[in-house]
């Protein structure tokens, strides 16, 4: 009798492997050639398991077993669960950075680019860099957040990272290498996008060399390499690495929620800090809404990755990649395709 081609359903091996697809197949025209198929499944063997991340899946082997005894002391020693390693600050790296623009994080980032060519279309940037203009006390007042948005990072990792690393808390440094991750991966993707955009920022003395005023000055970018530097631009780092800050702890802890009220006072803080200092001269409006939902995605997608982690659910070093394991016989040939999470 022939067989057709049977899809099995999604199931977790218990072991990390989740199975995706397998397709047994026993081909009207192969019935009674053996050599062809007994070909195909040497092939199949040989290029069995594989790993297309680049990534290594094989586990540790378990340790030997070492010669019985009757010293209680080495049989307890034997007996001692492993102890864990502990994090480090490139844990599930390539996995945070790909589920930072996955799905509706992606959509996030779209609509950083949409409300940035709304805004600046219908001149709400130029309005509100007016506002700030004729109203300099309150970027007077905004002072304080603006050197938050530099030294509130540095602060809060350098704190974590005392207290997990000198204090034996695991927990603790795990949340410091989140923050550092999340920090790392939103200062690469802003420094990108200033240096490609070409934004300028509504400064006074660039009304004539980049644009005959403000308003045009608002609407311009100059989309190319290095044309506007990597300091101002569009969006705004200040917004972005405070949101990857606060994002990336409040993902982490979860049940926390002074942190998150905490989070969302800085950035707002941060925001309102950007757009009004120096007489509205520092950033755009649409450039700190940009910084915010650019970065969340990121700071989120790290906080739960090293929560993971830190609670056992996923691997110490992620690993992400396809295996193929291959059976076969005369008169049909398995091929399981596979995934590790």
């Amino acid at each position: 009798m022939l067989q057709g081609a049977v899809a099995l359903p999604v199931a977790d091996d218990g072991h990390g492997f989740r199975v995706l697809l397998t397709n047994t197949s026993c081909y009207p025209w192969a019935v009674g050639y053996s050599r062809i198929v007994r070909f195909f499944g040497a092939w199949a063997l040989a290029v069995g398991t594989f790993v297309a991340a680049g990534e290594s899946t094989a586990e540790p082997a378990p340790p030997a077993t070492a010669p019985a005894t009757s010293d209680p002391k080495a049989s307890d020693a034997r007996d001692a669960p492993a102890v864990p390693a502990r994090p480090s600050p490139i844990d599930g790296l390539g996995r945070n950075a790909a589920e930072s623009f996955w799905g509706w994080n992606l959509a996030l980032h779209l609509t950083a680019i949409g409300q940035t060519a709304l805004m600046s279309r219908l001149d709400v940037d130029y309005e509100v860099r007016q506002a700030f203009h004729h109203h300099t006390v309150w970027g007077q007042a905004a002072y304080p957040a603006v050197i938050l948005g530099v030294a509130g990072p540095v602060g809060v990792i350098s704190g974590l990272f005392a207290k997990g690393y000198w204090g034996k808390n695991d927990e603790a440094l795990g949340a410091a290498y989140a923050v550092l991750q999340a920090n790392a991966l939103t200062l690469g993707y802003v420094t990108v996008l200033k240096l490609i955009t070409g934004r300028p920022p509504p400064k006074d003395e660039l009304v004539g060399p980049v644009a005959p005023d403000m308003r045009s000055l608002s609407h311009t970018f100059r989309f190319g390499v290095g044309r506007g530097g990597i300091v101002h631009g569009w969006p705004s780092g200040h917004v972005a690495v405070t949101m990857a800050t606060c994002s990336s702890l409040a993902a982490y802890y979860p049940d926390s929620w002074a942190l998150k009220l905490a989070g969302a006072a800085s950035v707002a803080a941060m925001m309102f800090g950007v757009i009004s200092f120096r007489g509205g001269s520092m950033h755009w409006f649409s450039e700190a809404i940009a910084g915010a939902l650019m970065a969340y995605p990121i700071g989120v997608a790290t906080g739960e990755g090293f929560r993971r982690m830190q609670q056992g659910r996923a691997p110490a070093q992620a690993h992400t990649a396809w295996v193929v394991l291959p059976s076969f016989s005369p008169d049909a040939t398995v091929i399981t395709a596979a995934r590790r999470f």
